[in-house]
């Protein structure tokens, strides 16, 4: 029963994050590439979830003489706490423009990219990352997630 149950809110948590990729394709104007509310959240309950178990570890308020309970108390923070570092950083400092001319993005990881649409060389989705690739004649590469607000329009008018 155990089994069914986990089976359960696994395809629940698998369909809701295919939800919000659909929607956040479009959700922000036309034009502007940002992360919405989803990644948002998200960093912040990866950064609540890092908190309470650092918390937990300083007050002592689990079984220390329980073999690896203090151990797993640290794994809980820094893979939270990495986690949360890594998309709050994407959710708040990840940005694009673009019109018909060109793309200007933003990113934390590669710095400030600003190119010409007649420069683009290839666009290619990598469904493994569920993001699209643009490559350039600079050979710049700009990586767009279907999960940034606005990738469903730059997306749609790269197409036509």
């Amino acid at each position: 029963m155990e089994l069914v149950i986990n089976v359960a809110i696994i395809f629940i948590i698998g369909i809701s994050i295919t939800y919000f990729e659909v929607k956040s394709g479009c959700s922000a104007q036309e034009g502007e590439l940002r992360f919405g509310l989803f990644i948002k959240s998200l960093g912040l309950i990866c950064l609540l979830i890092s908190s309470v178990a650092f918390v937990v570890l300083l007050t002592e308020n689990y079984n220390a003489e329980k073999f690896g309970e203090t151990t797993a108390l640290i794994g809980l923070i820094v893979s939270f706490g990495v986690g949360a570092f890594y998309v709050l950083l994407d959710a708040f400092f990840v940005k694009g423009n673009y019109d018909q001319k060109s793309i200007y993005f933003s990113t934390p990881w590669t710095g400030i990219k600003n190119e010409k649409w007649c420069d683009i060389k290839s666009v290619t989705y990598n469904s493994a990352c569920s993001w699209h690739v643009l490559k350039f004649n600079s050979g710049k590469i700009i990586r767009i997630s279907s999960y940034l607000g606005g990738s469903g329009y730059l997306i749609e008018s790269l197409s036509t």
